[in-house]
């Protein structure tokens, strides 16, 4: 048997990362005997993820009432986390019997500072599936709000991912002591066509298709285009821009 634990989120620390979850003995159960902890601090813990088993503590019997011959061993149950996160604490030992409403786990939740299409990349939950026990949609802490690239407005992350990532981009370039370069493309360093001309040499032209079914493209390196690159690439870092889409930005890359 499986008894999904009740939480309740405690006070947050200061930072949207510090929110902190009081898991604990669901309300409707009986009293239970911890046997076996699955985690320890410092596990990560996903939603449904197995926190403990115990086992329930028999009722007493009534004055009067005639003992079994035997008593019977009721079955374990496994105490499971309803929330992404860490395992800060354990909040109770072993062997102890947890009253209903009792804290067992203090967790961590995940901020979810990098989200893909709804999965948290940190802890892989699907913010889009998330819902309490009641059945309604469970509300999440997402810190990201931040789209980093264009292409995939999917791809979100935390205002403090994107601030150290234009950092560690600002130490890099010091580092090696660079400026960026945005290179265009086409009409500038290369010219794209669908129509092969049969007059014109082969010599310099790259033939390519970006998929099946795809047209086949002919693109053109204006003259002496990789000197200038391998020579600017020195002193510059090189960004591909382009009306086309990633895939034919890569494959020009490659050519």
């Amino acid at each position: 048997m499986e008894e999904p634990a009740d939480s309740v989120r405690g006070g947050a620390a200061q930072g949207p990362t510090a929110q902190v979850a009081e898991i604990r003995c669901p309300m409707a159960a009986r009293p239970m005997r911890l046997l076996e902890w699955k985690v320890k601090p410092g596990s990560l813990v996903n939603v449904d993820s197995v926190l403990g088993l115990c086992v329930p503590i028999p009722l007493e019997k009534e004055p009067g009432s005639q003992p079994p011959e035997q008593p019977k061993r009721l079955p374990e149950k496994k105490l499971k986390s309803d929330r992404a996160g860490v395992v800060k604490d354990l909040c109770c030992l072993l062997g102890q019997v947890i009253s209903p409403g009792a804290v067992i786990v203090r967790v961590e939740e995940c901020s979810h500072p990098v989200v893909m299409k709804g999965l948290c990349a940190e802890c892989g939950q699907d913010l889009t599936q998330m819902q309490s026990n009641n059945g309604r949609q469970q509300a999440h802490i997402s810190t990201a709000n931040v789209s980093m690239v264009h292409s995939v407005p999917e791809l979100m992350v935390s205002s403090e991912q994107a601030e150290q990532l234009g950092r560690e981009d600002q130490q890099r370039l010091h580092r090696n002591k660079k400026l960026v370069l945005m290179v265009d493309l086409d009409q500038t360093l290369i010219h794209t066509t669908e129509h092969h001309c049969q007059r014109m040499s082969n010599k310099g032209i790259f033939h390519f298709q970006l998929g099946r079914g795809e047209p086949m493209l002919h693109t053109r390196l204006r003259p002496n285009c990789k000197d200038f690159l391998e020579k600017i690439a020195q002193l510059y870092e090189l960004h591909v821009f382009t009306f086309g889409s990633r895939l034919y930005a890569h494959t020009i890359y490659f050519c």
